[in-house]
């Protein structure tokens, strides 16, 4: 190889280099976790099972203040979580693009602010979570504006085409955190197959100790199911820095149901270092608005690791 060859590639080299720097930085974070979940209506299966997860974010500025930022997560070895988030100059907000998995911003800024140590009490005892704001939206391919300023914060989010079929998806959440330990919020939106939802919440913070209420209301298309009226409230606790505790009920009203759907459920997490371990107890009665549905207790039990 002659010498001018060999500085033409180191040259190239050098020019890689700096680009790939002045672009960002992307760093690898990991989590592996035990579970238990006894469900009192499977007995006969295996509740012990294994988490795992690796995340890849990267970030940087352009030269007129816009910041971006990507995020992809492994898990099992399939790419299922993934989005980009853009930083606009002057505090005009963010944008924000689901690939999949998850909100774009919207209600899921505002779907559920009653806290919990650990997990929710509709979490685990069955597949759906019924009276919840966001629970018939979907998770992909989603655009989202979020604004923050003077303890309001403003988000939308809209879906194109949320499945075949379906026309267009658009939701929006509001909150205010303006008075002292208060948190005030509200939403709305259409999932795009004229399934409509409005929620309002309130918590209060004092001390390590947080209470909240939130009420929404899922009027489904005709002929898909019963309407909803869910009713949330809890109390959160944290007794030192590292232990925290929590106990809540959801009240769910289906609209051609006999009873309603009913919720409970007390959580725990401790935090040593990079290891969390989390206890919940939920319970459900009347599934879905059925008398004779069966009750459910779930017993969980996680032991996560943060590398």
């Amino acid at each position: 190889m002659n010498k001018l060859h060999k500085v033409g590639l180191t040259a190239l080299a050098t020019s890689l280099v700096a680009s790939s720097a002045y672009a960002g930085d992307v760093s690898v974070s990991g989590g592996a976790s035990i579970s238990y979940t006894g469900l009192s209506n499977a007995s006969g299966t295996n509740p012990w099972g294994m988490g795992n997860s690796v995340t890849f974010s990267g970030g940087g500025e352009l030269d007129n203040g816009t910041t971006f930022s990507a995020y992809w997560e492994l898990d099992d070895d399939v790419m299922d979580d993934y989005n980009m988030t853009f930083g606009l100059p002057n505090d005009m907000g963010t944008v924000k693009f689901i690939g999949a998995s998850g909100l774009a911003g919207g209600l899921s800024t505002v779907n559920n602010i009653v806290p919990t140590a650990y997990t929710a009490v509709f979490e685990s005892t069955d597949a759906d979570d019924n009276g919840v704001a966001t629970s018939t939206y979907a998770t992909n391919a989603q655009w989202g504006y979020t604004w923050t300023g003077d303890g309001v914060t403003i988000s939308g989010a809209y879906n194109k085409k949320p499945a075949i079929h379906e026309s267009s998806a658009t939701h929006w959440g509001v909150s205010y955190t303006g008075m002292e330990g208060f948190k005030i919020v509200a939403g709305t939106g259409s999932d795009g197959s004229d399934n409509d939802t409005e929620t309002y919440g309130l918590s209060y913070t004092v001390g390590s100790i947080t209470a909240a209420y939130q009420r929404t209301e899922i009027n489904l298309a005709a002929g898909s199911g019963n309407d909803e009226t869910g009713t949330h409230y809890g109390i959160s606790m944290a007794v030192n820095d590292d232990f925290s505790i929590s106990t809540g009920r959801q009240e769910t009203d289906f609209a051609t149901g006999t009873v309603d759907e009913e919720n409970t459920g007390y959580s725990a997490s401790y935090t040593m270092g990079g290891m969390t371990v989390g206890y919940a107890f939920n319970e459900v009665k009347q599934a879905a608005g059925s008398a004779t549905a069966v009750d459910i207790e779930a017993s969980i039990v996680n032991l996560s690791f943060a590398f």
